[in-house]
């Protein structure tokens, strides 16, 4: 293996590990009791670890694939300490893409009666029935959710590798330029998706409670595997591409030089 697949396959398993422990976690916040001052203090803490470390794998695996130097050289611990100190960078980049698709969310919820209200109110607009109309206004608000992650993410590299600078976040926007760029998403989204939920929702006719047991387990793993492969294959892709478009170089410290 090259120094470069070495480092993808650390990322790889960085991430398997790390969001594995990031959800085995936030179930555990929620088991936490809150009947005191205490309680919820500690609630509070750990919530707060939880979101740091959350931003930190993202901050640190989006700059890794960001800078050519760390991808190349499977510098990983080094482009972790560097995406350190952007982490409230990419929090504050990330919380518009989070209001954006939770109000998409609530829309969702409400596709049925927008059915009714367009049949109803726009007979010249009319086309099918209002099921049909219901089911058009659901993919689109679909296909919205899984646009905007795909802006959001070559500037979310960009920020975690520079922070919030203006330069750099217009020339990140021209990844969405390139068709092989959108070709490679949606084909990756594709597979860490439709893959994911054709194995969940597979049920084998096995015999035994046990057997059931353990074909789910094993479905759920190979699952979660699929999503992380796709996310680092993603990831690789954009800083690839985004490498070509604006060359980083991180300046060398005498600390990092030895590291």
């Amino acid at each position: 293996m090259t120094a470069r697949h070495n480092g993808v396959a650390k990322l790889w398993l960085l991430n398997l590990f790390g969001n594995a422990a990031l959800i085995a976690a936030v179930y555990f916040w929620l088991l936490l009791p809150d009947a005191h001052g205490g309680q919820v203090a500690a609630s509070a803490l750990l919530a707060l670890a939880i979101v740091f470390c959350g931003l930190w794998l993202r901050a640190g695996s989006f700059a890794y694939f960001r800078v050519a130097e760390f991808r190349d050289r499977a510098i990983v611990w080094r482009a972790f300490r560097h995406a350190l100190r952007h982490i409230i960078a990419l929090g504050v980049w990330l919380m518009p893409l989070v209001v954006c698709e939770w109000c998409l969310l609530a829309l969702l919820r409400y596709t049925p009666q927008f059915g009714v209200w367009w049949w109803q109110k726009t007979s010249a607009l009319r086309f099918g029935s209002p099921r049909t109309v219901f089911h058009a206004a659901l993919w689109i608000l679909l296909i919205v959710m899984g646009l905007l992650p795909a802006i959001w993410l070559p500037v979310g590299c960009t920020v975690s590798a520079t922070g919030l600078k203006a330069g750099r976040i217009a020339r990140s926007f021209r990844l969405l330029k390139q068709p092989s760029y959108w070709l490679w998403y949606c084909a990756l989204v594709a597979v860490g998706v439709y893959v994911p939920y054709k194995l969940i929702w597979w049920i084998p006719d096995l015999d035994t409670l046990a057997a059931q047991a353990w074909s789910a387990g094993l479905r759920f793993a190979v699952a979660y595997a699929v999503v992380i492969s796709a996310w680092i294959a993603l990831l690789l892709v954009i800083g690839d591409r985004l490498s070509r478009e604006d060359p980083l170089i991180i300046e060398q410290t005498p600390q990092n030089s030895r590291t």
